[in-house]
């Protein structure tokens, strides 16, 4: 007796490999197995692209058979004299551009790009016939102008979503800046791409990533045209982004969102406009997520110079401000300048105890100096001895520092644990709190990143 095609379907959602063997079995299974193949998308270069296109322009259901689109493996690939004339003489590719396109030099500009292989105009004529996306992982170039518009136009209904909205289920958003794919072509004398903007402005998107984001001032529009998102317009409740330059707290980002449950961010002074590192600002454009945001990560393993386009770059050390106000906060990770003011004082202004919220369950205390082991170890011992009236649901604390024995560095332990390569003298200072977190059933870990390979 065959199988009802309900059984076969979900025997088709275990095999990850064999997919294409079962495409192959029989005109049935054909049928009933494609579209699975095309739930998740993976493109490496414009080849793919093209070949991806072409069968989702030929089988239209198959587009909306595709939840996830994966870019993160995009390499840039030449493309030849006769490739370029095989891409302007497509007919069925050339008939889509042109039906999307505002005017008939857009749709040349946009062939153009297709046949120099720009990932930008890939990307751009490929999205609006995914309507069914659920999960985005985007690569972009520095000026990526075709990906921008056919984005901005998602925003403001205009041709192709005049009939319907655009990306209607779209949930998880990753944006990777890549200045590999940038291309030495006329299209990069335009402004940096806006790409990040628009996603904050989809009602069904919740979490987006993004990388080498430089924030500017809160204006209205900024320099690519994009407009910002209005505050609390917004349904994005996780952000994270990565090597970043937050020179103004990411205000129009943050405001954005109605209910902010989680922000990372990771800071990077590489960028030409970096001003540094500044913590209270960033405690000023979240102070309106006090009673919804769970998880905080600030400057995790960040990268800071001695010099910014601002000059000396002294602000990465300022205190970020007290957290106890954010009610809803369950875990933190935090320079520990950054959780304490101590710039100017051995011992706190104010108690690590008074700067924490009850609702915390881990903390994880980054950058810690030697010379502030003894006092951090010592405000520990207060949040840990007084966790059952203030913190009850505290289960688990961290310290990140340069904490490893040199000696044993020089002996290359490569064998051994990294708990083994802590010094001694840092062992020592933290057995009291370890006896203390163990009594109670409190998770204590001494970590330093330079071991992180044992």
């Amino acid at each position: 007796m065959a199988l009802p095609n309900d059984v076969l379907l979900l025997i088709g959602e275990e095999l990850q490999t064999d997919r294409w063997n079962l495409v192959c079995v029989s005109t049935h299974f054909h049928a009933l197995y494609l579209p699975l193949l095309y739930r998740k998308v993976s493109l490496r270069d414009w080849r793919d692209a093209a070949s991806f296109l072409c069968a989702i322009l030929k089988r239209p259901s198959l587009a909306t058979a595709v939840r996830e689109l994966d870019l993160t493996k995009w390499r840039a690939a030449t493309v030849s004299e006769h490739e370029r004339e095989e891409i302007a003489k497509n007919i069925p590719l050339t008939e889509w551009v042109s039906s999307i396109s505002h005017s008939q030099t857009e749709s040349d500009q946009c062939i153009w790009s297709l046949g120099q292989g720009s990932s930008d105009a890939w990307i751009a004529i490929i999205l609006p016939l995914l309507t069914q996306l659920r999960e985005l992982r985007l690569v972009y170039a520095t000026s990526s102008p075709h990906l921008d518009q056919i984005m901005q136009r998602v925003v403001t209904g205009e041709k192709p979503f005049s009939d319907q909205p655009a990306f209607r289920h779209l949930n998880t958003v990753a944006l990777h800046h890549r200045e590999d794919l940038d291309r030495d072509t006329e299209s990069q004398e335009s402004s940096p791409s806006g790409l990040l903007l628009p996603f904050f402005q989809l009602p069904s998107v919740r979490t987006i990533t993004a990388n080498s984001v430089v924030d500017k001032a809160p204006v209205d529009t900024d320099s690519t045209g994009s407009e910002s998102p209005r505050a609390g317009s917004s349904s994005v409740t996780e952000i994270d982004l990565r090597a970043s330059s937050g020179n103004h707290g990411m205000e129009v980002l943050i405001a954005s969102c109605a209910e902010l449950k989680s922000f990372k961010y990771q800071h990077s002074d590489a960028h030409v406009l970096s001003h540094g590192y500044r913590p209270s600002a960033f405690h000023r454009s979240l102070s309106n997520s006090k009673t919804t945001l769970e998880t905080l990560w600030l400057d995790n393993y960040g990268n800071h110079y001695p010099f910014t386009a601002a000059g000396l770059n002294q602000s990465h050390d300022e205190w970020f401000g007290s957290l106890a106000e954010f009610t809803a906060l369950r875990e933190i990770r935090i320079r520990l300048t950054n959780l304490l003011d101590i710039r100017y004082q051995s011992d706190p202004a104010i108690p690590l105890l008074d700067c924490l919220p009850s609702s915390l369950e881990t903390l994880y205390i980054e950058g810690c100096e030697e010379r502030h082991f003894g006092m951090l170890v010592s405000q520990l011992q207060t949040v840990v001895k007084n966790h059952r009236g203030r913190f009850p649901h505290l289960q688990r604390v961290g310290i990140e520092g340069a904490f490893h024995d040199v000696a044993l560095e020089d002996q290359n332990v490569g064998s051994g644990s990294v708990e083994s390569a802590i010094s001694n003298k840092i062992l020592q200072a933290t057995e009291s709190l370890h006896i203390d977190c163990l009594n109670i059933g409190m998770e204590l870990r001494i970590h330093d990143r330079a071991l992180s390979h044992l």
